[in-house]
């Protein structure tokens, strides 16, 4: 009998919670359709996008810009269907973008852009350097999203570790000579364990892969960091890797 009783609270509890993460019928009937975006930079701009709406009783979330990328690949758009938490955060959100002023101060040459529109009809414009308390865009996104980001970082690792594994060995070096980069195209090819080296080539040996990890960037395609200098990484195979010197 005890252990049914606790059971039975146990069971309580998780319905509570479930029940707690719901939307409302009245939620979903006072909410708006939601645009939200938001362009940010100095020498880089990023343009973002987040459309928030009612479909078929439900509230969904869809991250339409920027696009973030694993290697060459992209994830692409991101949806996600909101709960009664993210949506308590988004009115949140609405409401500090309400009582932004149409400009903030211009504290950098870093500069936000706000473009909010509700319902299809109220717009609301911001333009500068606001202070949101921590509700701001990064905020809005991280939050609807954090589920998906956890996963493009676990994406991010798992080729990280890939592309360093690869590097490792000896490698014949074209596009280096004495020292000196003789074109932007660099290629290697690998040299088998007892294979003996020409003094005339340029060779790379490489056998740590978690020191080469810390500079192997991964940002829009794939780059990497070799002695200094930053490559793109064109073509990957086992006995030869193609690329191109950038700085």
């Amino acid at each position: 009998m005890k252990y049914l009783l606790i059971l039975i609270i146990l069971l309580s509890n998780f319905s509570c919670n479930d029940d707690s993460k719901k939307i409302r019928a009245s939620d979903l009937a006072e909410f708006s359709n939601l645009k939200v975006e938001f362009i940010t930079g100095d020498e880089s701009i990023i343009s973002h996008r987040i459309d928030i709406f009612k479909e078929s009783g439900k509230i969904i979330a869809i991250k339409k810009r920027p696009l973030y990328y694993y290697g060459s690949k992209t994830d692409s758009i991101w949806t996600t269907e909101i709960n009664k938490s993210d949506l308590d955060f988004i009115k949140t959100f609405i409401a500090r973008a309400k009582k932004q002023k149409d400009s903030c101060s211009l504290l950098s040459s870093s500069i936000d852009y706000y473009d909010i529109e509700i319902g299809g009809n109220k717009k609301i414009k911001i333009i500068g350097n606001c202070e949101w308390n921590g509700i701001d865009y990064d905020s809005l996104e991280q939050r609807l999203f954090y589920r998906k980001f956890n996963e493009l970082k676990n994406k991010r690792t798992l080729l990280t570790d890939s592309l360093a594994n690869s590097f490792i060995g000896i490698w014949r070096v074209s596009g280096w000579e004495n020292g000196a980069l003789i074109n932007k195209n660099v290629n290697l090819t690998r040299l088998a364990k007892n294979e003996p080296k020409n003094k005339e080539k340029t060779y790379w040996t490489i056998e740590n892969p978690t020191e080469l990890k810390k500079h192997i960037y991964i940002i829009n395609g794939r780059f990497i960091e070799i002695r200094g200098s930053n490559y793109e990484i064109k073509k990957i195979k086992s006995d030869r890797i193609e690329l191109r010197f950038r700085w």
